[in-house]
């Protein structure tokens, strides 16, 4: 009976090193499941990223050419700014328009300075310089008045 007790000792123990051999046969098979789900996530996420970053890369490239074009636009736009007139030179060229406005000034011509002269046999040189003076100075202090008052009302 010894020997039947002892033969029931090894069988129980083959038959529990059998069931422990398959849990570990199926852990594995669970673990190497979970492996390839885990690779299958890692690669789908990876090329997920791949992508991402190409876009990202397409997004920077037409973003630099875009920027290049705005920078060619500028230079053309200040190039073009450079043949306008400035504020000033137009209110130059108004106060000219004004000192010269014909209607608004009273010239005198060639053969009135003339005709004083005979009328005035003893004006010299130097008399008819200073007329012509106070003429152009009584003129340019007008057009200054008027630009006074100009910018009096643009204020």
């Amino acid at each position: 009976m010894a020997q039947q007790d002892l033969l029931n000792r090894i069988v129980n123990r083959v038959n529990d090193f059998n069931r422990r051999v398959r849990d570990l046969e199926e852990n594995i098979r669970n673990l190497n499941a979970r492996v390839n789900t885990l690779d299958d996530t890692v690669l789908k996420k990876n090329k997920d990223t791949n992508r991402s970053i190409q876009d990202l890369e397409d997004e920077i490239s037409e973003l630099r050419d875009r920027i290049a074009n705005m920078e060619v636009d500028i230079k053309e736009l200040n190039r073009e700014k450079k043949k306008f007139v400035t504020n000033q030179e137009l209110d130059e060229m108004e106060n000219y328009i004004d000192l010269m406005n014909p209607i608004k000034s009273s010239f005198v011509t060639e053969k009135q300075v003339k005709k004083i002269v005979e009328e005035e046999k003893t004006v010299s040189k130097r008399e008819v310089k200073r007329l012509i003076d106070r003429k152009i100075k009584r003129l340019e202090n007008q057009a200054s008045t008027k630009e006074k008052e100009r910018k009096g009302n643009k204020l």
